[in-house]
């Protein structure tokens, strides 16, 4: 054999073994905790409503730690979205379609519309994804990403998708942005 077929073939192996690599898949973007996250959750306030649309109203990190104690979770996810990203559908469907695995395992589902206020759009958008039990807020006062650190100041958005899990206690444990083959399976532990 030639220099040539000998450099053709060491691309082509060289080749394989890059795509063997990636077939393996690929995990979940794990992004520090911002200083915000750092310890006791700062105070918020959302909008949300349950799936059967039997709760609405503003609910704070008291609320939302008094839902989790009722419905006995371990885990608690803040699933950050917005109608136009397309990532975000892609994660809600994972969510969704892992939800009864996920509520077995005691993990509260809130999905959190961000940078927006049409409920209707919302709600639509999520309909064929959520769950009865799942809550979906909207950032009634427009600050929550900034609140806990996903955000700067003055940020016309924030940067999609983003999943936030949290304990029992809403203490963060894990920051999220691009979710992999683990995704959601990492929720639960």
């Amino acid at each position: 054999m030639g220099t040539k077929m000998h450099g053709l073939m060491f691309l082509i192996c060289l080749s394989f073994l890059a795509n063997l690599s990636f077939a393996e898949g690929k995990l979940s973007e794990r992004i520090p905790l911002p200083k915000q996250l750092e310890g006791e959750l700062p105070w918020f306030a959302l909008t949300a409503k349950d799936g059967e649309n039997s709760y609405y109203g503003v609910m704070n990190k008291d609320k939302i730690k008094s839902v989790a104690q009722q419905k006995n979770s371990k885990r608690v996810v803040f699933a950050f979205f917005a109608t136009w990203c397309l990532p975000c559908r892609e994660g809600i469907a994972r969510i969704s379609g892992n939800a009864a695995e996920l509520e077995k395992s005691g993990v509260l589902i809130i999905l959190i519309n961000v940078g927006e206020a049409d409920y209707a759009k919302s709600s639509k958008f999520v309909s064929t994804y959520i769950k009865d039990e799942w809550l979906l807020g909207f950032d009634k006062f427009n600050n929550i990403p900034e609140k806990l650190g996903l955000s700067k100041k003055g940020d016309a958005q924030m940067p999609l998708p983003k999943t936030l899990l949290l304990d029992q206690d809403l203490k963060p444990l894990l920051l999220i942005g691009d979710e992999g083959d683990d995704f959601p399976q990492l929720l639960k532990e």
